[in-house]
């Protein structure tokens, strides 16, 4: 397939940021516009397959979070089964020792960190490294993160990099820049880099409407150990082990009707993905959707043509202080939660409330083991 313009990219505006006021919004992406797992994966391996086209012996990736977990994984799937992958957090995680942090300016939760203690061990088993994000604009964050990585793993200076992301739109002056820190640009669609902000101003939005009060009531509760990207996997390790896990959900769980929404949690997009094109696959009569609660403040409007026509404001599966959102709630038969929390918060319960507010009567809650600390 060719990936366009008209296939990657709409418009939508963000809420409370001065720095950047649009957000563009790819429907594949399977973040704030529910789509099919497969369509989302496919277009992942898309970009993958260019990487591996342009460095067959990469052997390590790191995945931007949060909108970039996903993608880095796929790509890494790519690369090889034996390649290491790695994501970005800004949630802590009690097992790491050591971060490198750097900062992300446009977003709307600039801190970012990079697990730190195994990475002297993950720099020596390639000559090149490959940095994931869905969208490049100004490249900013990567020289951020380059120089960090500079600063604590000298050895870094002798190896390659490559930059993959789903849209690029740096200006040839951004290029020249990346380029004299020896990182060379992948991507799937190359386009202007447009401000987008004077034509989203005029657009009215609202905020999220708050979620309903939390609900528990439902069909089915399971729990799973999740291997964990924040800390580094090998990649064909880690697909294999959500796959085990999807597939032993769908051989066990009798869902009802034939449209079936699988929504992620935050960095947490792959687990929903797999389960989701599991399913897909295990019934081809079935419709099944994926996306997932996100930390991005998005307007909501019902003017035509605006990507974002509903959405809620949710506590954060990993954080109760957090609000994160969900956009574009459709009637489904059946929903799956699935999450790499281990603890079941109030979150869950509100996103129960929220399908069975919508008409849903089978509601299924899978959760994860202990990766990252709930505060």
């Amino acid at each position: 397939m060719i990936y366009t313009s008209d296939k990657l990219l709409v418009l939508g505006k963000r809420l409370n940021n001065s720095i950047r006021p649009y957000l563009l919004i790819d429907p594949l992406q399977a973040k704030h516009i529910p789509v099919s797992p497969s369509a989302a994966l496919d277009m992942m391996s898309a970009l993958g397959m260019r990487v591996k086209k342009s460095a067959p012996g990469a052997r390590l990736v790191i995945g931007f979070a949060e909108t970039a977990t996903a993608i880095g994984a796929a790509v890494a799937e790519c690369l090889s089964k034996r390649c290491s992958f790695l994501c970005t957090t800004r949630e802590p995680v009690p097992s790491v020792k050591s971060w490198v942090d750097f900062r992300e300016e446009h977003s709307h939760a600039a801190e970012q960190k990079l697990a730190a203690d195994h990475l002297d061990e993950l720099f020596s088993s390639t000559d090149t490294i490959v940095f994931v994000d869905d969208e490049l604009s100004t490249g900013k964050t990567l020289v951020n993160m380059t120089a960090q990585l500079l600063r604590q793993f000298p050895a870094v200076r002798n190896k390659h990099f490559i930059i993959a992301s789903v849209i690029n739109r740096l200006t040839d002056e951004n290029i020249a820049r990346l380029e004299s820190f020896g990182i060379k640009c992948v991507s799937l669609l190359k386009i202007p880099n447009e401000d987008y902000s004077s034509a989203i101003t005029a657009q009215e939005v609202r905020a999220a409407e708050e979620a309903p009060a939390a609900r528990g009531d439902f069909s089915q509760i399971c729990s799973y150990s999740f291997p964990d990207p924040r800390t580094g996997v090998v990649i064909g390790d880690y697909c294999s082990a959500l796959l085990s896990i999807a597939e032993d959900f769908a051989r066990s769980a009798v869902l009802t009707g034939k449209k079936i929404a699988v929504i992620g949690t935050e960095e947490a997009m792959l687990p929903a993905l797999i389960l989701g094109r599991t399913l897909e696959k295990q019934d081809a009569s079935r419709e099944v959707k994926c996306h997932s609660t996100t930390r991005s403040p998005i307007g909501i409007s019902s003017r035509k043509g605006y990507p974002i026509f509903s959405g809620y404001s949710l506590t954060s599966f990993y954080d109760s202080s957090r609000r994160t959102f969900l956009y574009n709630i459709a009637q489904y038969d059946t929903v799956i939660i699935i999450t790499d929390s281990a603890v079941e918060t109030s979150a869950a319960g509100e996103l129960c409330a929220v399908f069975s507010q919508s008409g849903c009567r089978d509601i299924r809650l899978i959760t994860g083991g202990k990766n990252v600390q709930h505060l």
